[in-house]
C-alpha cells in the first residue's frame, strides 16, 4: 500500500524529474566522496608512517582537502535542489488541495471539521514535504552508498566483509518489530491533532459565549488536557522511534565490534595490514550508518504514508454535486420550477417531501415556517448546494443538473441571516460578487443597498477595512454590504435567507427599503422570519414538515383560516404585547 501512495505521490514529482535526477546524480558523485579518505588513511599509515614516505605526506593533505572541496560543493547543490524539490511539492499539492476543496459539495463541510481539513493542508503536507526533501534523498544516498562500501569491502578482503555482513539480518528483525507500531502510534497522534484543531477553531470563534459565560478557566482545562492527551502519544510515538533506532546502533556496534576483533587477528596473522584495517574500519562506518538511516527513515516513510492517506483521502473524495455539464445556461428570466423532488442529507430520511413549485420570472416568493420545516433548504437547491434524491428543480426551463454550474451560479444573488465578510476593504467585499466590477458599479450597488452614505462618512470611505468576519461593523451595515455584495452582478434570481431578522427596527426598515428596489425585475425568493415584511409577496409558501401545506397571497392566506393564519396571529399578539 505504501507504494502505490508514494508511486500517486510521484506524479507531483514528474514536472521536475530533471532536478531529480540532477539531485540523484549528485548523490551518487557525494556518496563516491566517501571512498578515498579510507584510503589515503591506509597510504598514510602504510606507506608514509610505516616506509618514511615523507613526501607522501602532501598526497594525502592534498587529497583530503580537494576531496572536502568537492564534497562542500556538491552538498550545497544537493541542499538546494531537495530544497527546491520539497517547496515546490508543497506548493503543487497545496494548490491542488485547496482546487479539489473548492469543488467539493456544501454536504462535505457539513460533515467535517474545520480544524480537521486545515490539519491535512497544513501539517499533513508539511510532513510529505519533510519525507521527500529529507529522506526519499536519504534512502537513494544510503543505498548507493551501501552498494558501493560492499563493493570496495568485499574487494579489500572478503571474509572480513561476511563477518560484517553477518549482523544485517537483524536489522531485519528490528525493524519488523517497530514499524507497525510506530505507523499505529502516528495515525492516532494525527487523529489527536485534527481534534485539538478542529475544537480550537470552534472556540476561538465562539469566544465571546465564552467570555459571556465566564468558562475561560474551564476552556483552558479542557485544551491542557486535549494536549496531555497528544503529549502522551506524541512521546509513545518518540520512544517507539528511539527504541527503533537505538536498537539499531546497537546491531551496528555489535557488528563494528565483530569486524575490528576479526580484523586485528588477521593483522596477527599477517593478512591485513594496520593501515588496511583502519580504512576498513572507515568503510564499516559507511555501511553500518545507512543501515541505522534506513531504519529511521522506515519509521519516517510510515509516518509520511498517514498523512498521504490523510491527503488522498480529501483527494479521493468526489463532490455530491457534479459539474459535468458543457451546456452553459444563457442570461435568464428567472423562472423556477420544482417538480416532485425529494431530497435528504441520507437517502433513507427525506427533509423535503414531494415540492412542487413554479415561480414566474419577476415574482417575489415568501418561505414561511418553523424553524426545521425546510425552508432555507429549499433554497440551497436552486444554485444547486445540493441535488435532490427525486426530481427535478428547472431554470427557465433548463435543468440545473444539465447546465455548467458557474453560469446558474453567477446569475443568482445570496443573502444569508449571518452576512459573512472576508478580512479586507468595504470595495474588496463588494467588488467579490463581481471582480471585474469598476469603482462605480461598487458605489451604485452601495447605494441600491442603502449603504453608501454610511461608507463616505468614514475617513477611508471604501478602502475601510473591516476587520475578520466584518468585526469593525455592525449586523445591518453587514447585512447593507452582503446585499450590495448580491446585487453588483445584476443577478436574475434573489435568494434572502431572513435576512432581516436580527436586525433591529432601523436597521430592517433600511435594509427593506433597499430590498424594494433590487427585488424589483427579479425573481426574489425570501425566508421570513417576521410575517410583516412578506405581505406584498405574490406568494407566500407555508411549509411543515418538509412539505408545502398552503400556497397564496397574504389575504388569501388569512381568508383560509390556516396554518399561515395561525403564525401571523401569534405574531399580531405577541407585538401588540410588546406595545
Amino acid at each position: 500500500m505504501a507504494m502505490s501512495k508514494f508511486k500517486r505521490l510521484s506524479i507531483y514529482i514528474k514536472p521536475y524529474w530533471s532536478k531529480m535526477a540532477l539531485a540523484m546524480g549528485t548523490t551518487l558523485l557525494l556518496t563516491l566522496t566517501n571512498i578515498p579518505v579510507p584510503l589515503l588513511v591506509k597510504y598514510l599509515v602504510d606507506d608514509v608512517l610505516a616506509k618514511g614516505n615523507w613526501a607522501g605526506l602532501n598526497i594525502v593533505f592534498f587529497g583530503i582537502v580537494l576531496v572536502f572541496l568537492v564534497k562542500g560543493g556538491l552538498s550545497f547543490l544537493l541542499t538546494y535542489l531537495i530544497t527546491f524539490l520539497g517547496q515546490r511539492l508543497v506548493l503543487d499539492l497545496r494548490r491542488q488541495i485547496y482546487r479539489h476543496l473548492q469543488r467539493l459539495s456544501l454536504s462535505f463541510y457539513d460533515r467535517e471539521r474545520t480544524g480537521k481539513i486545515i490539519s491535512r493542508i497544513i501539517d499533513d503536507v508539511d510532513l510529505v514535504q519533510t519525507l521527500i526533501s529529507n529522506y526519499i534523498i536519504t534512502i537513494f544516498t544510503d543505498v548507493v552508498t551501501l552498494g558501493v562500501i560492499l563493493f570496495i569491502i568485499f574487494r579489500m578482503n572478503w571474509q572480513l566483509s561476511l563477518v560484517c555482513l553477518s549482523v544485517l539480518p537483524f536489522y531485519v528483525i528490528n525493524y519488523r518489530m517497530f514499524i507497525q507500531k510506530i505507523k499505529s502510534a502516528s495515525q492516532r497522534t494525527r487523529e489527536k491533532m485534527d481534534e485539538i484543531l478542529g475544537n480550537l477553531g470552534e472556540k476561538l470563534t465562539g469566544v465571546s459565549v465564552i467570555k459571556a459565560f465566564g468558562k475561560e478557566e474551564h476552556e483552558i482545562r479542557l485544551f491542557q488536557e486535549q494536549n496531555l492527551e497528544r503529549f502522551g502519544l506524541r512521546m509513545r510515538q518518540g520512544v517507539l522511534n528511539i527504541y527503533l533506532s537505538s536498537t539499531a546502533g546497537l546491531i551496528s556496534g555489535l557488528g563494528t565490534a565483530l569486524a575490528l576483533s576479526f580484523g586485528g587477528y588477521q593483522v596477527f596473522q599477517g593478512a591485513l595490514t594496520v593501515g588496511g584495517l583502519m580504512a576498513f574500519y572507515s568503510y564499516v562506518g559507511f555501511l553500518y550508518n545507512p543501515a541505522v538511516r534506513l531504519s529511521e527513515v522506515n519509521s519516517m516513510i510510515q509516518q509520511g504514508v498517514v498523512s498521504l492517506n490523510r491527503i488522498f483521502e480529501i483527494l479521493d473524495t468526489m463532490p455530491d454535486v457534479e459539474d459535468k455539464a458543457s451546456v452553459i445556461l444563457p442570461r435568464i428570466k428567472g423562472r423556477v420550477q420544482f417538480k416532485n423532488v425529494y431530497f435528504g442529507y441520507s437517502p433513507d430520511q427525506f427533509i423535503l417531501k414531494n415540492i412542487n413549485l413554479d415561480v414566474h420570472p419577476g415574482q417575489l416568493i415568501a418561505l414561511v415556517g418553523h424553524t426545521g420545516s425546510g425552508k432555507t433548504t429549499i433554497v440551497n437547491l436552486i444554485p444547486r448546494f445540493y441535488d435532490p434524491i427525486l426530481g427535478s428543480v428547472l431554470v427557465d426551463g433548463y435543468d440545473i443538473r444539465k447546465v455548467q454550474l458557474n453560469s446558474l451560479r453567477q446569475q443568482i444573488g445570496i443573502v444569508l441571516q449571518e452576512s459573512v465578510l472576508f478580512d479586507g476593504t468595504i470595495a474588496d467585499n463588494i467588488r467579490y460578487g463581481k471582480l471585474t466590477a469598476t469603482q462605480e458599479e461598487i458605489e451604485k450597488a452601495a447605494k441600491t443597498a442603502n449603504i453608501h452614505d454610511f461608507i463616505v462618512s468614514l475617513p477611508e470611505g471604501y478602502q475601510t477595512k473591516v476587520g475578520k468576519d466584518g468585526l469593525k461593523l455592525s449586523v445591518g451595515e453587514k447585512q447593507r454590504i452582503a446585499i450590495a455584495r448580491a446585487v453588483i452582478a445584476d443577478p436574475a434570481i434573489l435568494i434572502m435567507d431572513e435576512a432581516t431578522s436580527s436586525l433591529d427596527s432601523e436597521s430592517e426598515a433600511q435594509i427593506q427599503e433597499a430590498l424594494q428596489r433590487i427585488m424589483k425585475e427579479r425573481t426574489s425568493f425570501v425566508i421570513a422570519h417576521r410575517l410583516s415584511t412578506i405581505i406584498e409577496a405574490d406568494l407566500i409558501v407555508v411549509m411543515d414538515n418538509g412539505e408545502i401545506v398552503e400556497m397564496g397571497t397574504h389575504s388569501e392566506l388569512l381568508a383560509k383560516g390556516g396554518l399561515y393564519s395561525k403564525y401571523y396571529e401569534e405574531q399580531f399578539k405577541v407585538t401588540t404585547t410588546l406595545t
